[in-house]
This record gives structure tokens, C-alpha cells and sequence, in this order.
């Protein structure tokens, strides 16, 4: 219990201290011993409108405010009685308040106003226990904050606090300690709680980023526990960029008439990962030096892979990266005329070989990976990914998550210049995660349409497509799905606009989701779990027309 000394006019001392909020001082143990009339109280509310239920609920006008003590949080980590609290995220239709009273120790347990004007505040922070039951307060910062070490006592420099506004109790008791300290329904003048809004997400909010997972990586790769095999990123984003891709281009698939198109982008794709990751092979390349060992093998395998030109004639696969280094630019989406030759990388000579996996002698994979060995460098994290790979904290023995991270949250009143005032903690909780299995499911209905209405469907939903993509479009047709190439470029340069019913687009949705699930449903057999249906009586259709 933390309380704090404050000078009151007339030369009266002041103490202050938080206190569970008035509603529930009937449904908690009073005493000395009593450590829940000190604790601020956690509410768990299951509608959208939570906060016009919580004041509605206050005011006495829906139920009274003694209905508060109904709403402690049900979920407990472990499942029993007594465990950490387990607070769920609005998508579970899930909404978490924290609310106390600030209170004068003195006979009434009056309510101390809090005067804005004179900088007083009140707040809430929240706190993470450590294993061995020490508080740790979050200290947000640019780039990412941190967990430092905290006392009950104060608050830490910089640590993230979060409102609290008074909110009126309409008197409502008829007996009791409330009716005694301001509630009573017939003569008592109200009281004033404190409210707050818990965030769950902070748990995923304040992890903090991992500093370097690019040498965390390393560093695995280096020493893997045993039966893991860790693969090389470098080598991943070979195969992922330049690979597979020509693995799909090549034949006996069914071949794209204009693959010159392909052709030119794998060709950037490969001379841009050289570039990055085997600079002195790209230089050989593109000054024509001459490299030994690993280096030399893979310019020899560039060397005898002959690339047919589209106008006749062929180059080496050396020659044609050489010769589209000045249109690199492609890649980043720049507007610029591409090379006047085209490509073809469909009938590239040796291409079984040539694409074969990271085993396979004379691949591309294999000679790549000799030409990494000869000066190993750690993969550098890709920019899109900074900040993004998050430090989680080591799961806790018996938590039903695995993780088991425990917070509490202490509400907090500042009247400059002494010492805020801290309270009691509240009781310990678990912020679970968005997707959280233990998550109570949001009730959502989605009405399909009436077959028999499709036609009245208003086209409400306009697609705008560029001549671009319209002739790629026009090229698709049914033969493709007998195995036959896509048709020939039409030539088309006009975009279309095209408008759909919501109602058709919704169907098809439905119908090509259901597909994906029966298809898959051999991989993870979840149909049982899907869904649960039940008949409803409804009314005839009162449509005339023909039916489906």
C-alpha cells in the first residue's frame, strides 16, 4: 500500500491513497489485512459499446453500480480460480478498464478532487513481473522502448503512462458500507471513480526489437542444434529470385509467347543478386578480370550457357548479363526503354543441369554456393524487415500460451511538487495475443444472397485496369486449362473500367473459399472444426421467375 503526504489548507494533513472503486466496497474484505479495498479494480466488458455501458452502469440508469463487481475478467491463465487474469483483444469483442477511487484517509473516505488547473493528473501505468516478482516499467523510445527495472513506489523516468478521467456514481445503495461513505441511495451525494482504458495490445506493442537478428542467424547457422538445418538466406533469395522463376519459364511448361518479357527481368534479377552478394564475380563480368578457384568455376558455368537471342543468333549467359547491366533500373520500376535485343531463356542451353538443386554439380546453385564459401558474409536483413523481428520473452513454465508473461498495472495520481501517489497493484494478468486460441469469438452474421435476386444486384463496386493489364487479361483463355500456351498479345491500349455487384462478388468469394478448404482439408483435416450448422425456418420465396 503506497500513499503520500500532501498539505491541505487550514494546516490539515492530507493523505491520499487509491482504493478499489466505491461500487464493489461491499463485495471486498474490509480490515487491516485486506489487501482488495486497496487494489484498483479490472473490468471486462463484451460489447462494442462498452464505455457508454460502463457509464450508463455508473449513472444507475441500466442496472445500478454495484453491477461493477459482476464484471471481473473470467478468463484465468491455467484455467482455475485464483490464476493470472487473461485479457483478450477488441477483435474478441473484449474491452478492459481499470478503475479506482482517489480518497482522503480520513473518517468518510471522502473523494479528493483533482485539480487540473494546478497540474494534478491522474494516470495509470502498466507492469511487467519478472521471474523473481520484480516490477519492470516500459520506457517507450524512438525506434523501440525498453523494460527497466521499477519500484512501487515511484515512477521511472519517461515511463509510458495512460489516462484516467473522473467519471460520477450515482448514489444507489440501501444499506452497507456504500450507503455509509456517500451512496446511499435516499440521501447520499454521489462519489467519483477514476476509468481507464487497458491497451491490451501493449504486450506485442513493447517487444522490443531484435538488435541483430542477421547475426543471430549467423550465429545459428554456425552451430545448429541438433536434426536443424538452418539455410543459407543468401542462397534462399538465389533460388526465390532468379531459380524457381526460370524453373516455371522453361519448358515443358506451357511457355508464354512473348518470353523475352521474363527472359529480361531474370537476367536483372541475377546480375542484381551477383552484384550484391559475389561483387568480385559481377566485376569480372562487367570489366572483364580474371578470377581463380570458386570465382572462375561460376563465370565458366555463365560462360556455357547459351542464350538465344529473339532476332537470331545467341550470347553467353556472361554476356547477356553483361550487356543488360544499363537497364538494372527496371527492377525499382523506372521508366526506361529496355534493351533493343530480346532474350530467350526458355531454350537456354543445359538447363537440367543449369537448374538443378544445390547438390546437383555445375548448377547454378552449386557453383554459387563454392563462390559464397570463398569469403563468407553474414545476410544482411532486408530494410523492409528492420524492426519488424521482435525479442520474446522466454516462456514460463505452466502458462497455457507457452509465454506466460505476467503485467500488473498500478493508477497513479500527480499533484506537483510532491510525490505522485502510486497504488496498490492490481491483480496480475496475461495480454493474449490477437489470434489467441482461448479467445472468445466475436459474433459476426453475414447474409448470403438470394439466388433469385442476383439479377436485381446493384453493380456497385467499379475496377479500373490499365492497358496493361487488360492485355494481359485478353490473353488468358479457356484452352489454357488443357495445357495450351496463353494466346497471342492482342495489341489492345485501352484500359477498362468494369463495375460488379457486391452481392456476386461476395458469392464467389464464398464458393472459392469452400473449394481451398476441401482441397486442403487433406492436409490439415479441419472441416470438423470449421463450422457448426443449424437449420432455420424461413418463409417461402415469393419470386416467380425461373430458378437456378
Amino acid at each position: 500500500m503506497v500513499t503520500a503526504v500532501a498539505i491541505a489548507p487550514l494546516g490539515r494533513t492530507e493523505v491520499l491513497q487509491w482504493l478499489a472503486p466505491a461500487p464493489v466496497w461491499d463485495d471486498l474484505s474490509v480490515g487491516a489485512g485486506a489487501s482488495g479495498l486497496a487494489r484498483p479494480w479490472i473490468a471486462e466488458l463484451t460489447r462494442d459499446s462498452f464505455m457508454d455501458d460502463v457509464t450508463a452502469m455508473l449513472a444507475g440508469t441500466v442496472g445500478t453500480p454495484a453491477d461493477l463487481a459482476t464484471l471481473e475478467p473470467e478468463a484465468r491463465a491455467g484455467g482455475g480460480s485464483t490464476g493470472p487474469y487473461r485479457l483478450f483483444q477488441p477483435l474478441s469483442e473484449r474491452y478492459y478498464l481499470v478503475i479506482a477511487t482517489l480518497a482522503c484517509r480520513r473518517p468518510g473516505i471522502p473523494d479528493h478532487a483533482v485539480d487540473a488547473t494546478a497540474g494534478q493528473a491522474t494516470t495509470f501505468v502498466v507492469r511487467r513481473i519478472a521471474a523473481d516478482g520484480s516490477e519492470h516499467a516500459y520506457v517507450p523510445a524512438t525506434g523501440g522502448g525498453d523494460w527497466v527495472a521499477a519500484t512501487g513506489a515511484d515512477l521511472v523516468a519517461g515511463e509510458e503512462q495512460h489516462p484516467m478521467h473522473p467519471m460520477p456514481v450515482a448514489p444507489y445503495s440501501t444499506g452497507g458500507t456504500t450507503a455509509a461513505l456517500g451512496l446511499d441511495r435516499d440521501t447520499g451525494i454521489g462519489r467519483t471513480v477514476f476509468v481507464g482504458y487497458v491497451p491490451v495490445a501493449i504486450g506485442e506493442q513493447t517487444l522490443r526489437p531484435m538488435p541483430d537478428p542477421a547475426g543471430a542467424l549467423a550465429a545459428l547457422r554456425a552451430a545448429p542444434p541438433a536434426g536443424l538445418v538452418v539455410p543459407d538466406p543468401i542462397l534462399s533469395w538465389l533460388f526465390a529470385r532468379v531459380i524457381d522463376p526460370w524453373v516455371r519459364l522453361a519448358p515443358p511448361k506451357p511457355q508464354p509467347p512473348n518470353g523475352a518479357y521474363g527472359s529480361l527481368f531474370l537476367l536483372l534479377e541475377l546480375g542484381d543478386w551477383l552484384d550484391e552478394h559475389l561483387r568480385p564475380v559481377h566485376d569480372a563480368i562487367e570489366n572483364g578480370s580474371s578470377l581463380t578457384g570458386a570465382y572462375d568455376a561460376l563465370l565458366d558455368g555463365l560462360d556455357g550457357i547459351s542464350v538465344p537471342l529473339t532476332g537470331g543468333g545467341s550470347v553467353s549467359l556472361r554476356q547477356a548479363i553483361k550487356d543488360t547491366i544499363p537497364y538494372r533500373a527496371l527492377l525499382d520500376g523506372d521508366d526506361i526503354t529496355g534493351p533493343a535485343v530480346g532474350y530467350d531463356l526458355r531454350n537456354a542451353s543445359n538447363l537440367g543441369t543449369w537448374l538443378g538443386s544445390t547438390p546437383t554439380a555445375g548448377s547454378l546453385a552449386h557453383l554459387a554456393q563454392a563462390a559464397l564459401a570463398v569469403a563468407p558474409v553474414d545476410a544482411e536483413l532486408p530494410p523492409e524487415l528492420v524492426g519488424m523481428i521482435k525479442e520474446r520473452p522466454a516462456p514460463v513454465a505452466g502458462s497455457p500460451t507457452g509465454s506466460g508473461q505476467t503485467y500488473i498495472i498500478r493508477t497513479v495520481f500527480e499533484h506537483p511538487p510532491c510525490r505522485p501517489v502510486l497504488s496498490a497493484p492490481t491483480h496480475d494478468f496475461e495480454l493474449a495475443r490477437a489470434l489467441d486460441p482461448d479467445a472468445p469469438a466475436r459474433q459476426i452474421l453475414l447474409q448470403m444472397p438470394d439466388l433469385n435476386s442476383l439479377r436485381k444486384a446493384k453493380r456497385g463496386v467499379a475496377i479500373e485496369m490499365p492497358p496493361s493489364l487488360q492485355r494481359m487479361l485478353a490473353r488468358v483463355t479457356p484452352e489454357m486449362m488443357k495445357g495450351d500456351p496463353p494466346s497471342a498479345d492482342p495489341g489492345l491500349q485501352l484500359g477498362w473500367i468494369c463495375s460488379f455487384s457486391l452481392q456476386i462478388i461476395f458469392l464467389v468469394a464464398f464458393i472459392v473459399m469452400f473449394i481451398f478448404l476441401i482441397l486442403l482439408n487433406i492436409v490439415f483435416w479441419w472441416m470438423p472444426f470449421l463450422k457448426i450448422c443449424f437449420p432455420i425456418p424461413v418463409p417461402p420465396s415469393s419470386s416467380n421467375g425461373p430458378t437456378p
